[in-house]
């Protein structure tokens, strides 16, 4: 039964359906297609932040070591200023052995100490 005969192909109700379910079925590939190019998407960005959250953690414990040895420097600094102290003061005056006998042990107690807390924060 045809619909319309043109001049090389008579156009039936089935040729028209099979095409109808080709163009459908081109939208639904289409579609899927969209579809996983967005999840594609969406996971690349969930990596990228994971990765971003990743280099942040890293960055974090290196702000942190820096600042433990930052303080450990400043403790540092002060106890050899307290011992260039009493250097200088045992030069001014040359009478106070007693104060330089104490600086020296606290200085000694002073690098044991650091010492020990080299060796626990390694």
């Amino acid at each position: 039964m045809p619909v319309i005969e043109g001049a090389k192909q008579t156009l039936t109700f089935d040729s028209i359906l099979l095409a109808l379910a080709v163009i459908v079925a081109l939208i639904g590939i289409l579609v899927t297609f969209v579809k996983g190019w967005e999840a594609i998407k969406k996971i690349s960005v969930r990596d990228r932040v994971k990765d971003l959250e990743d280099r942040m953690k890293k960055v974090e414990e290196r702000l942190e070591t820096g600042n433990r040895r930052f303080q450990h420097q400043s403790e540092d600094m002060g106890q050899i200023l307290q011992t260039l102290n009493a250097l200088q003061l045992h030069f001014i005056s040359g009478n106070d052995h007693e104060k330089l006998k104490q600086s020296n042990e606290e200085l000694v107690r002073y690098m044991n100490h650091r010492a020990t807390r080299d060796a626990e924060d390694v």
